[in-house]
């Protein structure tokens, strides 16, 4: 078994770049320092860090040792902490953090004084980094079913297309589902859902939409659009202040309105009182 305080050690000295460094920061005597790595290097059956010089460096074992002694410390945290939480991490994909979730952050803490970690990335990130227990609570575009997991509808949100001021259909208010058949449209972050919902809507119709480029994110979108570049269905959320603006159009389709459900995911069974589910039934209500 791995001691953790003498993977925190390690941690210390790779952080200040030596033994010195590392005793002072963790209040212990250089010996100690030296100590702890040698039983952790006795335990692993590995050198982790390079002596030969007077700075300490990591050895190619160290370095693959790193990443997973944050996470063993990190996960060693929130377990100490998980009947007497102050915190809660929540992971959102990048146009739920961004552009959805923000107010509702500020209004939960009004109602629990806990400090909130904010992690942001692409949905299978978040997926991910919610099955690695680094993230407590994730809100997302899809969810994959994982076992040993609770996902909910949080709220479903309109997808709408939008189009540049010059675009011919920057005057109407919607278009028949039909008048985008052959259209081109420029895609944003991969993984989101949205292709697979306009799949549905068009194959049900016979209809096809092609992606001309595909872009990173709905901000990158944003700016293609306005700049001229095509038309993009986003979620209406996502365009607020550039519709109020007038830098940006918002059609809506016509007879068939898009929806994409936003997901609410925690691990099973967190007891009633907890920080997650005073958080999820938060968001429900």
């Amino acid at each position: 078994m791995i001691d953790l305080e003498k993977l925190e050690t390690f941690l210390t000295v790779a952080k200040h770049g030596g033994f010195r460094g590392a005793a002072k920061h963790r209040g212990l005597s250089q010996s100690a320092v030296t100590q702890h790595i040698k039983q952790l290097e006795r335990s692993l059956n590995a050198v982790l860090i390079d002596r030969s010089n007077a700075v300490s460096k990591l050895t190619t074992e160290g370095q693959a040792l790193l990443p997973y002694a944050q996470m063993l410390i990190d996960i060693s945290m929130k377990a100490s902490d998980l009947f007497r939480r102050s915190s809660l991490t929540i992971g959102a994909s990048s146009n739920v953090g961004i552009y959805l979730l923000q107010p509702y952050l500020k209004e939960f803490q009004h109602h629990c004084s806990v400090r909130l970690d904010i992690v942001i990335a692409d949905n299978a990130s978040i997926a991910d980094k919610l099955q690695r227990l680094e993230i407590d609570v994730a809100v997302m575009e899809w969810w994959d079913n994982r076992s040993g997991f609770t996902a909910s509808i949080w709220r479903s949100e309109e997808l709408v297309l939008i189009v540049p001021a010059s675009h011919p259909w920057a005057s109407r208010s919607s278009v028949l589902v039909e008048e985008l058949d052959g259209m081109e449209l420029i895609g944003g972050e991969k993984g989101t859902g949205t292709g697979r919902i306009i799949e549905r809507v068009l194959g049900d119709r016979g209809l096809r939409i092609n992606v001309a480029m595909q872009l990173g994110s709905t901000e990158a979108v944003k700016h293609a659009v306005k700049a001229g570049l095509g038309v993009s269905l986003v979620l209406a959320g996502a365009v607020t202040d550039e519709v109020l603006n007038r830098q940006l159009s918002v059609v809506r389709i016509d007879g068939d309105t898009l929806q994409k459900d936003i997901y609410v995911i925690h691990r099973n069974c967190p007891s009633a009182d907890s920080v997650e589910s005073k958080f999820v039934d938060f968001l429900q209500q």
